[in-house]
């Protein structure tokens, strides 16, 4: 059974990818029409991705390993130079952080847990106070667009279903934070939603090495082409 899982799986990725082809170490090289194309970039936000950030520490090892941001702002202005459409996804939170009860069913304090409870607990991303801001070489420009979030999906409780369709967008391309949590949720309902998805291992970052790794080589190829930035060729 597990065998016929992984063909499926497989074909299902390889018709998907098109004329895209993979290379030795299992990443596609993937061409994508700019005007059809998004990059959503997710929570490039100073608690992940600054000195001194509430979960920065966390996230440093596997943001050095892998150059994270320093690939994921060429990437941005790159395909901002083709034509690409570049949205923004950060997550705030007023300061008592009344949306992420209301999430849970007994809709108070003590009936929330998870990785959102653990950012109340933290006190972190809070619309007030500059830890929820951008990071400097990160942040949007004239002609981008800002599609804030209170959850974890992109999609939910969101208008981006509408930028997409609104601006003609098939495919995503998916970068950021954290690679096991924001970014899979995304990727998933992206792919369920019918979207050519397209995830990026050295533009995401998880709270660990292991947990990023793992997520790219056991989960993402089920749900996304998985590649590197060095390996999207944005067609003229």
């Amino acid at each position: 059974r597990n065998a016929a899982l992984s063909v499926a799986v497989n074909q299902s990725t390889e018709n998907a990818s098109k004329n895209d082809s993979k290379t030795d170490d299992g990443y596609s090289l993937v061409s994508v029409e700019p005007s059809t194309t998004a990059i959503v970039l997710i929570e490039f936000q100073r608690e992940f991705a600054a000195e001194g950030g509430e979960f920065y520490s966390n996230c440093k090892p596997c943001l050095d390993k892998y150059q994270v941001l320093k690939n994921a702002e060429a990437l941005m202005k790159q395909a901002r130079e083709a034509g690409c459409k570049i949205i923004h996804v950060p997550i705030a939170f007023t300061e008592k952080y009344k949306e992420i009860d209301e999430k849970f069913i007994g809709k108070k304090e003590d009936s929330r847990y998870g990785v959102l409870d653990e950012i109340a607990d933290h006190e972190a991303f809070q619309e007030s106070g500059g830890s929820a801001d951008f990071i400097d070489s990160m942040k949007p420009v004239d002609g981008d667009l800002i599609c804030a979030k209170k959850g974890l999906c992109a999609f939910f409780g969101t208008d981006l279903g509408d930028l997409l369709e609104k601006n003609g967008i098939d495919t995503i391309i998916l970068a950021g934070f954290l690679t096991n949590c924001c970014i899979e949720s995304t990727m998933r309902t992206a792919y369920e939603k019918g979207y050519k998805v397209i995830t990026l291992f050295d533009c995401c970052c998880a709270a660990s090495i292991d947990a990023h790794e793992s997520s790219f080589k056991h989960s993402f190829e089920m749900f996304s082409i998985r590649t590197t930035s060095n390996l999207v060729e944005f067609s003229s």
